[in-house]
Formats: C-alpha cells, structure tokens, sequence
C-alpha cells in the first residue's frame, strides 16, 4: 500500500463529500454516493490500520515510538 493510493481515497472521499453538500443532486445520486463515501472510509481505516501495525512493528524493532517523543504527525 503506497501514500499515493492513500491520497487517491482521500482525495475521492473529498470530491464525495462536496457533491453531497450540494442542493441540486438527486436523492438517488445522492444515496450512491453516500454508499460509496462509506465504503471509502472502510477502505482508509483499513489502510490506516496497517500503517499503525507497521509503526509499531518499527517500535518493536528499536524506532522511537511518536507519543513518546512528544512529535506531532
């Protein structure tokens, strides 16, 4: 998984969400993309999920761990 496919969903959950902020949609349309928002946000969880796994299998591994440090990410 690259930060580029991360930013991609991002960006896409972005577009997503302007459209349904909009007055003019259709409430079918509207109900599709709500549909697709959502399981946009699964798929980043998840994403998100294994970066912290490999964060902290880097801590494991000897890296400082971010909270530790007092780092803002």
């Amino acid at each position: 998984m690259a930060v580029k496919k991360i930013k991609t969903k991002m960006n896409r959950l972005e577009v997503i969400a302007e459209s349904l902020e909009s007055e003019e949609l259709e409430i079918e349309s509207a109900m599709k993309l709500y549909e697709e928002g959502m399981q946009m946000i699964k798929a980043l969880n998840a994403d998100f999920d294994k970066l912290e796994g490999r964060l902290l299998l880097m801590t494991d591994q000897g890296e400082a761990d971010f909270e530790e440090n007092g780092d803002d990410i």
